[in-house]
């Protein structure tokens, strides 16, 4: 059965795995059997992990951030979050889309299942 499955990135992107093994587990739900609808969420101080001057390669998310693309998962980053550590808009990278903090409580709310990294 399908589902809305959102994953909470909620850390920082340097010096943890958290960033990079929530990207795996998000690519690996969205191309699993059944096929899940997958939003990857930047929050908290994961937020940081949104903004285009990130090294992804350091990360290793260029294939897990391609796979989820061709799975057509969604990556967002909550405002609120950007909004308390001064990220501006034109930090985030070009395939993030930025969401009002309300609408991301909206999607976790609605969601079928979240994982926290």
């Amino acid at each position: 059965m399908k589902r809305d499955v959102v994953v909470l990135l909620t850390r920082a992107p340097y010096g943890r795995v958290h960033v990079p093994e929530g990207m795996r587990a998000a690519r690996g739900v969205a191309a699993g059997f059944d096929h899940h609808d997958v939003t990857v969420v930047f929050t908290e101080d994961g937020a940081y992990a949104a903004r285009s001057d990130v090294d992804r390669d350091a990360l290793n998310l260029p294939g897990h951030v391609a796979d989820l693309r061709d799975q057509d998962g969604e990556m967002i980053v909550d405002a609120a979050a950007m909004a308390e550590r001064e990220i501006a808009h034109d930090e985030i990278a070009h395939d993030v889309s930025v969401r009002s903090g309300g609408d991301v409580t909206t999607l976790i709310r609605e969601a079928d299942c979240t994982l926290d990294f």
